[in-house]
């Protein structure tokens, strides 16, 4: 046979030695019949010379493909694998060697034992094979039966290479068996195959379709003679049948002692065959087998069918009712069914052996049911752990049940206006308030039975009442959850359906696989959700009987035939197979067809089979869904702006667009306000432009929607808007700006904050916005540096308007603009005020620039100067007397001064006599200020003084000094004396240490001033610099009974080992303390096993939510597998905690 020509570009098979080392790689070939990639075993024998065999990467030896006739290709073929896999040499005996010489062969036999595969070397192959057949008689159909035919081929090899040596006279001993010892071996053997083959067969339909969730009827039944006594070989009409459905019993470990745990028949006297001939053309292949397990007999763990002649398989069944006949004569019965269906020519079930659920259903079609019967018999439908449907009688479905607690949950269901099916395993109630979801909750787990549950909710649930009552009624083993009363509050939708899918999240978190709403979005409507689906219907106010993974199944056609279409052509035809797929399943009023992705999200015009909405990230969404010129809703989440023009491009092409939603990370939306506007302008298309914030993890809230003047105000939704076009260049002035927002409507707006630098676009943006949407503005950073006169005019406007509560100011230079600046501050809010922080290098001038506020009590809370590094700026005593004014006229909380000195250090005195340290919650003083405060005595006296005064007027029981950062590494003697006194009066929440080098003939100094602190109110400590371990080391013997937050970093640019001592340190703050934060940054333990002992002195909770290592420490971390280990072991003891 001539091997197929090798694809360009080839596709190569990689191969390893069996220590690992990678080998050569080989082309492979494909096979357009079975589209599938292969390798001859001709070229891997000639690539690897004395390869013996093949083994996957996991261990198993390769198997050659079979065709579809079930027989070996010729030449043999191994099947393409992306995982690669290990050759395994032959193993050369020397005594084989001995042996083959003690034969008299001629020069031609020689040549020939030197070319063939050696006989040992067969033989155990066969053997392998004979022992690896034996053990994979659970596997699937079609591994079993590749295995089948290896092992045959082997068998056949060994015997022709015995007529070989035979005819040349060659006598051979392996493991000390002769040639007919051999062959008795392998018949003793092969005798053996047919067992097997009838354990695989019995496994496989028995379990073949099980990860099918739910089968209409039991399926587990046989077919058996009406009547044998008419019964005639030659007259067809006297050939009458009944059908008897068995009770789909699991062998229980844990089940009752005296209730038998096999498989019988229902109590029940059977169902009249209609059109035998026919139905056993579908079902005679499945029936012969079930027949063929009822008459031998069949177990293993998970059943247990008893052989015929124990007459077990008559447990429970009553004569009275299944029949005297039948209970007398089951064993005739049997054989004659047996070999009529032997003498027919059945169709054969080679693949799937097991029945599915559209097989299980249309059986009933073939059942004379009597009025009043069904066609499931006294059979109960139970759902099991794995979500399987399993139709028991009576006794072994209520084995596992507490039937004081079924009992309560029945008496609770009929009277909350609901049905309780037991044999169906199916409830409907109606639930009025949050009280009867816990009560009903508690009663269904207390019942330990699984049913599809039907709930109306009768009262306006919240979106976490319903998430919370979907996830625990996933935990009962309900697969089926239908709920009536859904609002648009709780699954809204529009954008945030597909940003925020409560139910989808639900099904992909849980166990549960189908959630309906009824009555959802609008009465007689609703919803279907499944995995990666959703269906939106009309008409349809109550529950159909679905065959639900047949559906999804058609669902998944769809989504595949739907990624590949390219033209309207295609599309149309996805649709229509789609339109047949749902009327099969009586779901005709389905109007939308919704497709989840782990990047985009479309919804899906049923008729035409083209996306009407599209949700993605950063545009990763399939080019053809994108570009059907469909779409009327694009929502894009931006991570970057780097596909502009891409995204313009599909604005243009979707002429029916009416919304395009942009969400981004960052808080801010003028960080992408500008360019997404300008795409807005750009596009010839009129449609509704809506911006989202997003924080990470979450999905976001609308804070801008624009419209353009003369568009429908009434109803936003609509979303046709007659746009004006112009192109915007980055740069333009204030009048040309002014100008592009004069025909919009900001139709909503909530952005309440700004955090980026603003350019003359953004501020006459917020400028419009603010005209039409006063007072929203609450946080602003005015960073004016790109600004032009015209700009600060705008933003000038922006205040007059607004009631800020926190300002961050950044002090840029303030060059020419002095003026417009000052005119900008002077049009902020004071009496609105919480927080006002001045940043950057130029903090003096602009504090110059404000202009005092009147006298009145203002609310400011919150006060930080915060200088930029490496210059410390110095405040004049106008700046210290405006500071002055805003903490006397306010209840100051917060204290903020880093990196700023004051001209004249007295000043401090006036500042310490500012605060009203009765209020004051953080004092936050940098290094600079410190190391000016404490030279000052008259000035650090004062502030002790004052402090110990609040602490006794008030008897203080709160911290007057929340968090401190402490660098005494600057001080003088005196000034240590200074900082102690202060630490002696204060007591802090939070300490952050710098821990630089330091001269030890100060070491005695600086441990009296950590000994100062008040370590047992501590809540929060970090060690930060360059000498962590000799900071520790001057710690005294502290206790800190509050610590909630311990942070150890080391610096990014130094190297550094903490020594045993130090993380003992951090043990016992570990054992003695509250800790749920431990972070470890950026320097090493001395013994990696140190790791190990810090988690296992951890709460599992602190490894779960606290615990962080970065930098360096990671590295360390990771590669200490002991600690790795422990820390998932603390995880996962958190989890089942919870």
């Amino acid at each position: 046979m001539t091997p197929p020509a090798q694809t360009d570009p080839p596709v190569y098979q990689k191969f390893e030695a069996e220590g690992g080392s990678s080998l050569r790689s080989l082309s492979s070939y494909h096979c357009a019949e079975t589209d599938e990639r292969y390798l001859l075993w001709t070229d891997i024998q000639h690539a690897f010379n004395g390869i013996d065999h093949l083994k996957h990467t996991w261990g198993d030896r390769v198997l050659f493909t079979i065709d579809a006739a079930g027989e070996l290709y010729h030449p043999l073929r191994i099947p393409y694998n992306l995982f690669g896999y290990v050759v395994v040499h032959r193993t050369f005996h020397e005594d084989q060697a001995e042996e083959f010489n003690n034969g008299q062969v001629n020069t031609q036999d020689q040549q020939l034992d030197e070319i063939a595969p050696s006989l040992k070397h067969l033989f155990d192959m066969c053997i392998y094979s004979y022992n690896h057949l034996k053990s994979v008689t659970r596997s699937r159909r079609e591994y079993f039966r590749q295995a089948v035919v290896n092992t045959r081929y082997y068998h056949s090899m060994v015997v022709e290479e015995l007529e070989r040596l035979d005819n040349g006279g060659v006598r051979y001993l392996v493991d000390g068996k002769d040639r007919g010892q051999l062959l008795e071996v392998l018949h003793d053997l092969q005798k053996k195959v047919p067992e097997w083959e009838y354990r695989n067969i019995c496994y496989n339909t028995l379990h073949d379709q099980r990860h099918k969730y739910d089968s209409a009827t039991s399926v587990l039944f046989i077919v058996l003679p009406s009547d044998l006594d008419s019964w005639n070989d030659l007259d067809p009409s006297t050939h009458r049948f009944h059908l008897y459905y068995m009770c789909d019993n699991l062998n229980l470990k844990t089940a009752q002692e005296d209730l038998p745990q096999h498989v019988h028949l229902s109590n029940h006297p059977g169902y009249r065959l209609k059109q035998p001939e026919e139905f056993f053309q579908k079902y005679g292949d499945y029936i012969l087998r079930m027949l063929q397990m009822v008459k031998h007999g069949y177990t293993e763990n998970g059943y247990d069918i008893p052989s015929l002649d124990t007459l077990k398989i008559l447990w429970n069944c009553d004569s009275n009712i299944i029949g005297s006949r039948l209970a007398m004569d089951i064993e005739p019965l049997v054989d004659r069914a047996i070999s009529y269906l032997q003498e027919l020519s059945l169709r054969k079930w080679n693949r799937r052996l097991g029945l599915n659920r559209d097989q299980s259903a249309a059986i009933k079609t073939y059942l004379d049911v009597r009025d009043g019967d069904s066609a499931k018999t006294d059979l109960c439908r139970c759902i099991s752990k794995e979500r399987c449907i399993y139709w028991k009688c009576e006794a072994h479905a209520h084995q596992s049940l507490s039937c004081q607690s079924l009992e309560h949950l029945k008496e609770f269901v009929n009277c909350h206006g609901g049905h309780f099916n037991m044999q169906q395993a199916r409830i409907r109630v109606e639930l009025g308030s949050i009280d009867e979801v816990d009560q009903f909750q508690t009663r269904l787990c207390n019942a330990k039975h699984a049913f599809d549950i039907s709930i109306k909710l009768c009262w306006e649930a919240t979106r976490s009442v319903v998430r919370k009552l979907c996830l625990d009624i996933a935990n009962t083993g309900t697969v089926l959850l239908e709920l009536d009363g859904i609002t648009l509050d709780i699954h809204p939708q529009g954008y945030d359906q597909y940003r925020n899918n409560l139910f989808h999240d639900v099904i992909l978190t849980s166990g549960l696989r189908f959630i309906s709403l009824l009555n959802y979005p609008r009465f007689q409507e609703r919803c279907v959700h499944m995995d990666r689906y959703s269906l939106q219907l009309e008409n349809s106010p109550v529950q159909l009987s679905h065959d639900w993974m047949a559906l999804l199944s058609d669902l998944m056609m769809f989504h595949n035939v739907i990624l590949q279409a390219q033209d309207p052509s295609e599309w149309k035809s996805a649709a229509t197979k789609l339109q047949t797929a749902l009327e099969k399943h009586e779901l005709s009023g389905t109007y939308m067809v919704t497709i989840y992705n782990n990047t985009w999200n479309a919804v899906f015009d049923q008729k035409r089979g083209v996306a009407v909405e599209v949700h993605s990230e950063d545009m990763v969404c399939p080019k053809n869904v994108l570009s059907a010129g469909s779409i009327r809703t694009l929502g894009v989440h931006l991570n970057s702006l780097d596909f502009e023009q891409e995204l313009l491009d599909i604005m243009e092409t979707n002429t029916e667009l009416q919304d395009l939603i942009i969400s981004y990370y960052g808080h801010d939306i003028l960080n992408h306000m500008e360019h997404i506007v300008q795409m807005w302008h750009t596009s010839s298309r009129p449609f509704r432009l809506t911006l989202l914030d997003r924080v990470k993890d979450t999905h976001g809230r609308v804070v801008a929607q624009l419209a353009v003047r003369g568009c429908d105000m009434e109803d936003p939704s609509d979303g046709t808007t007659d746009l004006h076009t112009g192109d915007i260049s980055p740069l333009f002035s204030q009048e040309q700006a002014m100008h592009e927002f004069t025909d919009v409507v900001f139709t909503q707006w909530d952005c309440d904050h700004v955090f980026s630098k603003i350019s003359n676009y953004s501020a006459s943006f917020l400028d419009m916005a603010s005209r039409q949407h006063p007072s929203v503005l609450t946080l602003l950073t005015l960073d004016v540096s790109c600004l032009s006169r015209d700009g600060l005019s705008s933003i000038r406007e922006v205040l007059r308007r607004s009631y800020l509560e926190h300002l961050h100011v950044v002090c840029t230079p303030v060059n020419s603009q002095s003026e417009s600046i000052a005119q900008v501050l002077g049009c902020i809010q004071w009496s609105t005020l919480k927080s006002l922080v001045l940043a950057g290098y130029h903090i003096e001038a602009w504090i110059d620039l404000c202009q005092p506020p009147s006298p009145v009590c203002l609310s400011l809370l919150s006060f930080q100067i915060q200088g930029t590094l490496p210059n410390i700026q110095e405040l004049s005593h106008s700046n210290v007397l405006f500071i002055i004014q805003l903490i006397c006229t306010s209840p100051m909380l917060e204290l903020c001064f880093q990196n700023v000195q004051l001209q004249e250090s007295r000043d401090w005195e006036l500042v310490v006599d500012s605060v009203d340290y009765s209020l004051l919650k953080m004092l936050d003083l940098g290094a600079a200020c410190i190391s000016q405060l404490v030279s000052m005595p008259d000035a650090a006296n004062l502030f002790i003084s004052r402090v110990g005064q609040a602490r006794e007027d008030t008897e203080l029981a709160k911290l007057v000094l929340r968090a401190l950062t402490l660098d005494i590494t600057i001080l003088s003697e005196p000034d240590l004396v200074a900082v102690q006194a202060i630490l002696s009066v204060c007591r802090l929440e939070e300490l952050r240490i710098e821990c630089p080098p330091f001269d030890s003939r100060l070491s005695a100094s600086f441990a009296q001033v950590l000994a100062s602190v008040h370590w047992t109110s501590l809540e929060h400590l970090d060690l930060t610099g360059d000498n962590i371990n000799e900071w520790i080391q001057l710690l005294p013997n502290i206790e800190t009974p509050q610590l909630q937050s311990l942070g150890i970093q080391g610096s990014e640019r130094v190297e550094q080992t903490l020594v045993h001592s130090s993380v003992l340190f951090v043990e016992q703050r570990i054992c003695a303390s509250s800790l749920v934060e431990l972070t470890i940054g950026h320097i090493q333990l001395q013994d990696r096993l140190d790791w190990v002992r810090l988690v296992e002195n951890m709460d599992p909770s602190l490894v779960e939510k606290g615990f962080s290592v970065r930098g360096r420490s990671h590295k360390q971390f990771v590669g200490t597998p002991e600690a790795v280990q422990l820390e998932q072991e603390k995880k996962t003891q958190w989890e089942g905690m919870q």
